[in-house]
């Protein structure tokens, strides 16, 4: 006596079939596997990743923080029952359209794009982030400070300016002045604290500068996160007057404006925005 199959057990097994490459192409989390960031499979294509569950109330998850993180798009959960009579338990399907976004792009290369950087962080010279505000221009949005070494030791003592005591137009104290400051400085000075700093090439970079004194403070608050400071005074780019300039200790935190620019030494460790 010959059995006929119903058709629609017969397109179930059917698709079933078709679909099991395309599944078993998907590591348990939703990642395709054998692709990484740099080999995205075929773009504008639906994928469906099923697993099994033991009831509607189950977890149906979405994407990972981690997937997410390295440019995967959501995957949309949804729960559909197997047919079967209403016996076949749940399934949560889980699909997106595959549309590759560009990973994340880290701090250290983002040259100061929005959202690229984070307190400690490395940044483009090599530094440890100190400063972060997204509001700014990309140039501003954020500072690093050169690590502990950066000349080949502790962070060495100098005076401000080793020619002559005079005043320089180096005036500016707030966040984003100490590069125009250190210009100055380095214009007329032959050696010293700026010409120091300037001279960093730190990840290859030629715009290091010395801290305005506002800019020295918040690298004081975030002393923890670069590390690696001497409890004692730090030069800022920032002169009170033709004799003296603002300095910071960065034992307890405290500014002064009486750092003699040509006879006290005093720390220095250079810092660039971007």
């Amino acid at each position: 006596m010959l059995i006929r199959t119903p058709l629609r057990v017969l397109l179930v097994v059917a698709l079933t079939l078709a679909l099991l490459p395309m599944l078993s192409s998907f590591a348990p989390g939703g990642q395709v596997a054998g692709f990484t960031t740099a080999s995205p499979a075929v773009a504008n294509k639906v994928w469906y990743q099923s697993v099994g569950r033991a009831s509607e109330t189950a977890a149906c998850e979405k994407s990972t923080v981690a997937e997410l993180a390295a440019g995967w798009t959501q995957w949309a959960p949804s729960w559909e029952q197997w047919v079967n009579g209403g016996n076949g338990g749940f399934v949560c399907n889980r699909h997106i359209t595959w549309a590759y976004d560009t990973p994340p792009v880290s701090c250290a290369a983002g040259a100061g794009a929005a959202g690229t950087c984070v307190l400690g962080a490395t940044g483009p010279g090599g530094g440890k982030v100190f400063y972060v505000n997204e509001t700014n221009a990309t140039g501003s949005r954020y500072m690093e400070a050169a690590l502990s070494g950066w000349n080949t030791g502790a962070d060495p003592t100098m005076a401000w300016c080793n020619d002559s005591i005079t005043s320089l137009g180096t005036f500016g104290t707030a966040i984003g002045t100490g590069k125009a400051n250190t210009d100055l400085m380095v214009a007329g000075c032959t050696s010293g604290a700026a010409v120091t700093v300037r001279a960093y090439r730190g990840g290859g970079l030629s715009d290091w500068f010395l801290s305005s004194k506002d800019e020295l403070n918040e690298l004081y608050l975030q002393k923890d996160v670069v590390g690696g400071f001497t409890a004692f005074y730090y030069w800022s780019s920032s002169q009170n007057d033709a004799i003296f300039a603002w300095i910071e200790t960065f034992d307890d935190g405290e500014q002064r404006e009486d750092g003699s620019k040509d006879f006290r030494t005093v720390h220095v460790r250079p810092v660039r925005a971007f």
